[in-house]
């Protein structure tokens, strides 16, 4: 009598069959989330590369954001004291600083003009005087010759061209810069409403306050520069004023103007006039650095302390480093922009990372009280 076997043989292989199905299921799953890693990689490559082609386009809007809080500071303080409308006082705003921005530009053109045909002659003078010592009587003829040739060659009308198209892209930055800042401060929280939208739901809140915590920051700061600029530059105009220097006001305003970034501007707002001083003899050159000095000792033990009492207080390391990596990685931009970078940068360490993350009470530059030491974290931020 025949067996049918083939029930058993079913039964036997209906193991095997499940441990396959699952072992493909298994494999199909590592595969997606293989491939669902792969992409989430790729797209934060292409994230940070996407990033780092736009990094000078960042800056630039950091610098819009910057006009942008000058413009609105100004504007909100004329709405408190001035019966004026919103949109009147930003025009307003924009006209004084607009205003003084063109008037700076234009006393230092005229100044400079003066001053470099007077460089020139005290120039050709010195070396006549060094051709006789050395005995080439026409010494200045020479290099004037020399300065001739190169400038009727090719290679400086191929400088000429580099140099008119980067003043031309500074120029269009510049433009760029300003209308952004203005439309910024038009209406800013839409802006910043929508820069918290790209971060997580659970974040935006914390986003939001480092936020504007940040901006009152950045008003104080700017606030405690522009009194050092000013009277920076008030003091530099007088002493070299009394020195007898040409040209004092445009070099008193250049000294004010690089007083904007912190440690490196007050040497570089001194090379100008003494090299101004080194045409008029030694003397001048020693009372101009003697009154430099002088100035910055003033700025230094006096008008700083009043200043970071009421404003933003960085550690000096910090902002020396910040203007060093800015510089390196943008260069001219990045040092004009690392101090405030550096501002915005120390309140997102201090308030998201020191605060929330580590749960340590810390006082935030930019809080109400946290000028005064305070180190809890207030309910009504700025």
């Amino acid at each position: 009598m025949a067996i049918d076997t083939t029930l058993p043989e079913t039964q036997a292989t209906a193991p095997d069959n499940a441990v396959r199905s699952a072992a493909l299921v298994s494999e199909g799953e590592f595969a997606r989330r293989v491939t669902i890693a792969a992409l989430v990689v790729g797209a934060i490559v292409v994230l940070f590369a996407v990033l780092y082609a736009m990094l000078d386009v960042l800056l630039l809007g950091f610098a819009a954001a910057l006009i942008a809080v000058v413009l609105r500071s100004i504007a909100d303080g004329l709405e408190k004291h001035t019966p004026l409308s919103p949109g009147f006082a930003l025009l307003v705003a924009g006209v004084l600083v607009f205003g003084a921005l063109g008037v700076a530009i234009w006393l230092f053109q005229a100044q400079v003009a003066a001053q470099l045909a007077t460089a020139a002659q005290t120039a050709t003078g010195a070396l006549e005087a060094l051709g006789q010592k050395v005995g080439a009587p026409d010494l200045a003829n020479q290099i004037s010759g020399r300065a001739k040739e190169i400038l009727s060659g090719q290679s400086f009308i191929g400088k000429v061209t580099t140099y008119g198209v980067s003043a031309l892209g500074a120029v269009t930055d510049l433009v760029l810069v300003i209308f952004g800042g203005v439309y910024l401060a038009l209406d800013p929280k839409v802006y910043r409403r929508g820069v918290v939208m790209l971060f997580p739901a659970q974040a935006r809140e914390h986003v939001d306050e480092t936020m504007g915590v940040a901006g009152r920051a950045l008003r104080l700061w700017l606030l405690g520069q522009l009194l050092a600029m000013v009277v920076t530059g008030a003091l530099t105009w007088g002493a070299l004023a009394m020195i007898g220097l040409p040209s004092a006001a445009a070099l008193g305003l250049i000294a004010g103007l690089l007083e904007f970034i912190p440690l490196v501007g007050p040497f570089a707002g001194a090379v100008p006039a003494l090299l101004v001083a080194s045409g008029m003899g030694l003397p001048a050159v020693l009372w101009t650095a003697a009154a430099f000095i002088a100035i910055q000792q003033v700025e230094s033990n006096l008008i700083q302390p009043v200043v970071t009492r009421r404003s933003v207080a960085i550690p000096p390391a910090l902002l020396l480093f910040a203007v060093i990596a800015f510089g390196a990685l943008f260069g001219a931009l990045g040092v004009l922009l690392a101090a405030p970078l550096a501002v915005v940068a120390f309140v997102a360490v201090k308030k998201l990372y020191v605060r929330e993350t580590l749960g340590e009470a810390t006082p935030v530059p930019g809080e109400k009280g946290a000028e005064h030491g305070s180190g809890a974290a207030p309910r009504d931020v700025a």
